[in-house]
């Protein structure tokens, strides 16, 4: 039989098993929900109809058929309800008796009762979600009349009553085959309603005017098609506006929409009505008078401070009044104002100094105006945290365990000062050759000291009152890293950055001012790393000199906007941009003292900028895309930048084709060597090693980076989600690979450097897929990547076939999403 007719008759037998494996797990009289579609929908919002059919058809998968029902089926065959009953019974037995033993000997049961109800939840949860494979599966979508028509008559009601298609009509067309049930809910939307004029009725000018002056913000437009999700929207929004310019104890209640028609028109009159309150004829509008802020708690009040008009009154810890002005938004005279009394909470609570932080506010101390009462309570003042797990890098797993100590207002400035220790154990590939694994050891310590306030030397008052959840930050560390067959690496890092965010929190920057490590590296002299820096020193890649004693100081700025990153209902993006600067103080100073001391130092700067945009789409699917690029160059005399701030790519997070830090630069590639380290020659011309199992043995840093992602996800069932991903870019260098002297080992090829007319061909292209296991809290992921563009290959070779080359498939295993 030729291959081709095996084929065609595998596909074929692989179908029909597909098709009849949900009708196997069926009941006598049971029916499959196979397939269901919906037709018709024009101006309605598609994603909201679809919400509203719950009974779906199972996610099936080519020759697998349905995988998830598959799992659950079989999970609930082994599934013994009974038998779990059974353990329940007697687990509470065994508490009960307990507890009427102690109950009977007059001793106190609130403990086992906590154990008791513990026990409860736990059996009960295993009765409600079942095993494991009925929790990572999906039950059979089984055909049920009744659930269609209630689906049918919700989304006839939802066009009707939410989108404004008063004329709408819904059906539901069904064929079955084989017991296999297929659907098509057939939407006839009609002509929709639309807002012809609108009226707002308030009895009260002030309201009217506040309403007037932000009319640009409502939810609700003359020409506009009628929306009843933008009726509740315009009720919340008219409900906050009020609450923050002084209309303390205003409700939604008091808000009012009429809606006229006359149908068959499509036209609508709609009126926004203001009612008044039950007691008074018209809404209060409040300014603040006095201002306590009470940190003791339950503690007496020991003392007391007046800031700017405001009493701080203090119990057993006495705090900086200064430093809690800067998080308070509101004054003594101001309007109240609901947005400004929630921030002050945030702010408060962001201090990681009190507990809890409660606003009361008293209407009847003094008549038309508001007395503030901000209560808090201290957090306990020493702390002392610890945490041990297991880090998976490129290697074997290896414990780490870090041991925290904090003081809370140690200096009584409302400061926090910090100890930290940390010891790890990794198993990471060498930097000069990915097939070996080693011990890696490392450990240190860091102190910090963090103001909630920006320190500057001038007055900052107005500035810390601008900025939401200020910071200054001061830290000194000391880290020791053994790559016991390549280098130990010591530094001592000293930090002084200042933080804030927005309101909304969706925009964080961190600016240091200055940050300044000194740097101590002992490399093994006779050992396959130290070769490699020589042989790249040799052909002018200044790599070797990040290696040395060394001195890096630098300022940078980050800033980063999560537009809920993210979001499963609509689209959202992540930015972030990164700038940084090195060296800059030498030009003051000078460089006398380094020389002297024979530290190498750096002059360099750094442009970062991350682009990623997710895209959710029908079905519990989604599309993310991601632009990371930016450039790092060395401009002092060495031409070098500190090891840490070269790029790197490819690896889980990266282009997955590819081995952690080892694509690129640019087309470069390593020469063959033979077994003495001697380049490998024939007919006079060195042999190009692009496929070799040692052929990408070297990390490889870079100073200019381009990556472009893109992946789809969706879900398989349960706790499984699958992904199909390309990933392109390539990293390259600024100044090009110099050829060696004469009888000098020649590692690599020309092609690192950058070329803008050229880049563009010389980009590495991989694509795959992935496995994901959803725990909610925490996704561990399975990437298997394929090289598709290798730039390593002189053009028109660089397309590959699939699976023809060795090392062209790579597996990754990384914990959370890729980007």
């Amino acid at each position: 039989m030729k291959l081709s007719t095996q084929l065609i008759l595998f596909i074929l037998l692989a179908g029909l098993f597909a098709s009849c494996a949900g009708v196997r797990h069926l009941e006598d009289g049971e029916k499959w929900l196979f397939k269901q579609e919906v037709k018709g929908i024009d101006k309605a919002s598609e994603s909201e109809v679809l919400d509203l059919i719950t009974l779906k058809p199972n996610v099936r998968f080519p020759i697998l058929g349905p995988v998830g029902a598959a799992l659950y089926e079989k999970g609930e065959d082994n599934f013994d309800t009974a038998k779990l009953n059974s353990k329940k019974s007697k687990a509470l037995l065994k508490i009960d008796h307990k507890i009427a033993k102690r109950d009977s000997a007059g001793k106190s049961t609130d403990k086992l009762q906590l154990k008791r109800q513990r026990v409860t939840d736990r059996y009960d949860a295993k009765l409600e979600n079942g095993n494991f494979r009925m929790k990572t599966g999906s039950p059979l979508s089984v055909y049920d009349s009744l659930t269609v028509e209630a689906i049918r008559e919700r989304i006839n009601s939802y066009l009707i009553n939410v989108e404004g298609f008063r004329s709408s009509s819904v059906t539901v067309e069904k064929t079955e085959k084989n017991r296999k049930v297929f659907l098509t809910y057939l939407i006839n939307e009609g002509p929709r309603n639309f807002i012809d004029s609108l009226i707002v009725r308030t009895g009260d000018e002030k309201i009217t005017s506040l309403l007037q002056q932000n009319q640009r913000s409502s939810f609700l437009d003359q020409g506009a098609y009628y929306d009843r999700r933008n009726i509740d929207k315009e009720r919340g929004r008219i409900d906050v506006l009020l609450k923050n310019n002084g209309y303390f104890g205003f409700n939604k209640r008091y808000i009012e929409f009429q809606v006229l028609e006359d149908p068959p028109k499509t036209d609508l009159w709609m009126s926004t009505i203001i009612n008044k309150p039950i007691d008074k004829d018209f809404h209060q509008s409040y300014r603040l008078d006095s201002i306590f802020v009470n940190t003791n708690g339950n503690s007496p009040i020991l003392s007391s401070d007046d800031y700017y008009g405001i009493k701080y009154n203090f119990g057993t810890f006495n705090y900086s009044a200064k430093a809690l002005d800067a998080r308070l938004r509101f004054k003594p005279g101001d309007l109240y104002n609901q947005r400004n009394i929630e921030n002050t909470q945030r702010q408060l609570l962001n201090m990681d100094l009190f507990r809890f932080v409660n606003i009361n506010i008293d209407t009847m101390r003094v008549p038309g105006k508001l007395v503030t009462n901000l209560f808090t309570a201290p957090l306990q003042k020493y702390q002392l945290t610890q945490e041990a797990g297991v880090n998976v890098t490129e290697g074997p797993p290896g414990p780490f365990y870090n041991l925290t100590f904090k003081n809370r207002n140690i200096f009584k400035g409302s400061e926090i000062f910090t100890l930290t220790g940390f010891v790890g154990i990794d198993g990471v590939s060498t930097a000069s050759d990915q097939r070996n694994t080693f011990r890696s050891v490392r450990y240190g310590g860091n102190t910090s000291l963090v103001f909630p306030r920006f320190l500057t030397p001038f007055n900052s008052r107005n500035l810390n009152k601008s900025t939401f959840n200020p910071r200054t930050r001061v830290s000194l560390g000391y880290s020791f890293v053994d790559r016991e067959s390549e280098y130990v690496r010591r530094n001592l890092n000293g930090v002084l950055s200042y933080s804030w965010q927005n309101l909304d929190n969706t925009k964080n920057f961190t600016f240091n001012l200055a940050d300044v490590s000194l740097i101590d590296t002992d490399i093994v002299t006779d050992s396959e790393f130290n070769k490699l820096l020589e042989g790249l020193l040799l052909q002018g890649n200044t790599l070797a000199f990040s290696f040395n004693q060394s001195f890096v100081s630098s300022s940078s700025f980050n800033a980063s906007y999560n537009f809920d990153y993210g979001n499963s209902e609509r689209p959202s993006t992540f930015i972030r941009f990164f700038v940084e600067t090195g060296g800059t103080i030498y030009d003051l100073v000078g460089r006398g003292l380094l020389e002297n001391n024979e530290l190498e130092n750096y002059q360099f700067y750094k442009v970062q900028f991350d682009y990623r945009r997710h895209i959710p789409l029908e079905g519990k699917k989604a599309v993310a895309l991601r632009l990371n690029t930016g450039i790092a160059d060395p401009y002092s005399g060495n031409n070098a930048l500190p090891y840490e701030k070269y790029f790197f790519t490819g690896g889980s997070s990266s282009n997955r084709a590819w081995n952690p830090r080892r694509l690129g630069p640019g087309t470069s590639f390593p020469y063959l060597l033979d077994d003495t380290g001697e380049n490998v020659l024939e007919n006079g011309e060195l042999v190009p090693n692009r496929t070799g199992a040692d052929s990408y043995l070297f990390e490889q840093p870079g100073e200019v980076l381009l990556e472009l992602n893109a992946e789809y996800r969706a879900k398989i069932s349960g706790l499984f989600d699958w992904a199909f991903f390309i990933d392109a870019g390539n990293i390259w260098r600024l100044r090009e690979n110099e050829t060696p002297a004469a009888g000098e080992v020649v590692r690599v090829s020309p092609g690192a450097k950058f070329e803008l007319d050229d880049f563009y061909n010389e980009i590495a292209i991989g694509a795959g897929i992935g496995l994901r296991l959803d725990l909610s809290f925490l996704v561990f992921r399975l990437d298997v990547g394929h090289k598709i563009k290798d730039p390593r290959f002189p053009k028109g070779e660089r397309w590959q076939r699939l699976f023809t080359r060795p090392n062209q498939t790579i597996y990754n295993i990384g914990v959370g999403y890729a980007f």
